[in-house]
């Protein structure tokens, strides 16, 4: 398990961040947004108070002029301030509503770019990782909503704790045991709350962990690329089995989450009740006494059913909110504080002047974090330029792992790596990205035009007729020439108007891609692995006709492949086990290859 461990100084960071840096980031991103908002809660928070003294002193006017002890113009101001402030209880929502869409627009525009770029800039390991995906999930996951509902519920916990201390000044200006009673019971309210809306966070957690399995389970259900064999396997009740058990597991969690929620806020409005109707038996000796008019009282007796409505629920769902903020701060913060690739955003710089040599794995061990076990156990070999290469071996021997640390996607092995006789280390990565082409496994199908999907293999200035000359090479061209925009034509199924394309048809724009980054290493990382094994064949043999002058490396676990190959080496135990053309490591009747190819002859007889 891959661990995110934190020094008493990111510790530190964290608690900075949660008082200071959300406030501000947020009138950084969002100004006028975030100051309306404020003024809207500011003014809320002081409408109750507000309303009490005004139906006192309209009640208390009302009396008087019903005595005849006053006029009743005297009943205006008090009524006119009633209604003024029902008539901003009721339209401002919808004005707030309107601020809350522009400022999440806004947010999404800023932190969606925010957590894009910096997922860019990530070191490979983490994406690798289930508990940093896991992490990156919670973190990125509708990361406008949750700023400005953070937000929000931050104000809202400033307009109710405003509210409750200008209730609590009122009530305790007649009774001061009865403010007493209020404070002594919320105190404690709100510290559960607090400590519960952190353990449902951790709830959430394993909620977060459930759902992105379950959804991925969905997609086989529901997404078209699993279509044709939903049909011809008939696999769907086994896959909607498994979707079942995760969701009903997501479901009990979310459950519990909201029973113990309800729980709290229930009990804490009965006992908030029992104290409000105590407040009001303590009153009624002042009101007969004539200390307090009926106006005060009738108004206090309706702020303190307020008051418990709020301490009852809204404050204990604040303070709900803010707990669940501070722990999604701590793994925002975690996210951010994850270490990054130098130069990872970085264009490829291409040295004109770069001509490959040799390659070289010096006594190198790897393995994955968190793993036990080394993937790579000093392991050495030699590549030259005058030769092309096939790695083979069983899966998991390693194969990937080779291609990964060429590439930089990993720096933490032992031993060394060298490019011409130099330290990978110490080339620039832009530098390396500029030497180094890969087609993998699981290549991407990239719903563009024909011509950007191959203008992505190198983004530095469009060349239309290279674009041409690598469909020609890998055999599309013809294809592509009638396609109704040519070159230009939108492939995929995202587009109306799209052409999608064969599985080998997709393979060889892979390669067409690979041909237009013009890289001096080239790396075919089982890129067809999805092939028959003859079908795989012909496509290396493609790639092999049509890269002439290039330095070539093939990784395969099917041997008909690596035939093309001038030497083969054999991977086994994280090292290179026997290496030799094909013609040598298949005389060898005890040897490794010797073995997988007569397992594999059949394929190609």
């Amino acid at each position: 398990m891959l661990e995110i461990r934190y020094s008493e100084k990111k510790k530190m960071i964290i608690k900075k961040y949660n008082r200071v840096l959300f406030i501000t980031n947020i009138f950084k991103y969002i100004p006028w947004q975030a100051t309306a908002a404020m003024g809207y809660i500011l003014v809320f928070s002081l409408l109750p108070a507000f309303q009490t003294l005004a139906t006192a002193a309209f009640v208390d006017s009302a009396d008087l002029v019903f005595k005849g002890e006053q006029a009743y113009e005297s009943v205006f101001l008090p009524l006119f301030c009633i209604a003024a402030s029902l008539v901003y209880q009721n339209m401002m929502p919808m004005v707030n509503n309107l601020i809350s869409v522009s400022a999440q627009n806004q947010l999404r525009i800023v932190l969606k770019t925010q957590v894009v770029c910096k997922q860019t800039r990530l070191k490979y390991q983490y994406l690798e990782n289930e508990d940093t995906c896991d992490l990156i999930g919670r973190v990125c996951q509708e990361i406008d909503r949750k700023f400005w509902e953070a937000y929000v519920n931050l104000l809202n916990g400033v307009r109710l704790g405003i509210n409750i201390v200008s209730m609590i000044v009122i009530v305790m200006a007649y009774t001061w045991l009865g403010g007493v009673l209020i404070i002594a019971v919320s105190i404690p309210l709100l510290y559960l709350a607090e400590l519960m809306g952190g353990s449902n966070y951790q709830m959430e957690k394993d909620v977060e962990s459930l759902k992105r399995r379950y959804h991925y389970f969905g997609q086989i259900l529901t997404e078209r690329e699993y279509a044709y064999e939903r049909k011809l396997f008939g696999y769907s009740s086994l896959i909607k089995d498994k979707y079942k058990k995760l969701f009903n597991q997501s479901y009990q969690v979310e459950t519990k989450i909201l029973r113990k929620s309800y729980t709290h806020m229930k009990s804490g409005s009965i006992i908030t009740i029992l104290i409000g109707m105590v407040i009001m038996a303590i009153l009624l000796p002042s009101l007969e006494r004539g200390n307090m008019s009926a106006g005060i009282y009738i108004g206090l007796v309706g702020a303190v059913f307020g008051l418990v409505q709020s301490m009852s629920w809204q404050m204990s769902s604040v303070v709900l909110g803010l707990a669940r903020l501070k722990e999604y701060l701590k793994d925002y913060q975690a996210f951010m504080d994850m270490e990054e690739e130098d130069e990872a955003c970085t264009e490829p710089w291409i040295d004109e002047n770069f001509l490959f040599q040799s390659m070289e794995f010096r006594n190198v061990t790897f393995r994955y974090p968190g793993m036990g076990d080394d993937v790579l156990n000093n392991c050495s070999f030699q590549l030259n330029s005058e030769k092309t290469y096939a790695f083979v071996g069983a899966n998991g021997a390693g194969k990937t792992t080779i291609t990964k640390l060429i590439m930089g996607l990993y720096d933490t092995y032992e031993g060394e790596i060298l490019i011409n006789g130099r330290d990978i280390r110490t080339y620039g990565y832009a530098e390396r990205k500029g030497m180094i082409a890969v087609a993998f496994q699981d290549f991407a199908r990239y719903a563009l035009p024909v011509d950007q999907n191959i203008h992505l293999g190198n983004m530095g200035e469009y060349d239309e007729g290279q674009v041409q000359k690598a469909l020609d090479k890998v055999g599309l061209w013809d294809a592509v020439e009638n396609m109704k925009e040519g070159i230009h034509t939108n492939l995929g199924k995202l587009e109306e108007e799209s052409t999608d394309l064969s599985g080998g048809q997709w393979q060889r724009l892979e390669v067409a891609r690979l041909l237009y980054a013009r890289r001096a290493i080239n790396i075919l990382d089982e890129p067809t692995a999805s092939l028959d094994p003859m079908a795989e064949t012909r496509i290396y043999e493609l790639f092999r006709s049509v890269s002439l002058g290039r330095f070539v490396i093939y990784i395969t676990h099917r041997l008909g492949a690596a035939r093309i190959a001038d030497e083969i080496l054999v991977l086994k135990d994280g090292r290179i086990a026997e290496k030799g053309s094909h013609d040598q490591l298949a005389a060898l009747e005890n040897g490794i290859y010797h073995a997988m190819y007569e397992s594999q002859r059949k394929w190609y007889e």
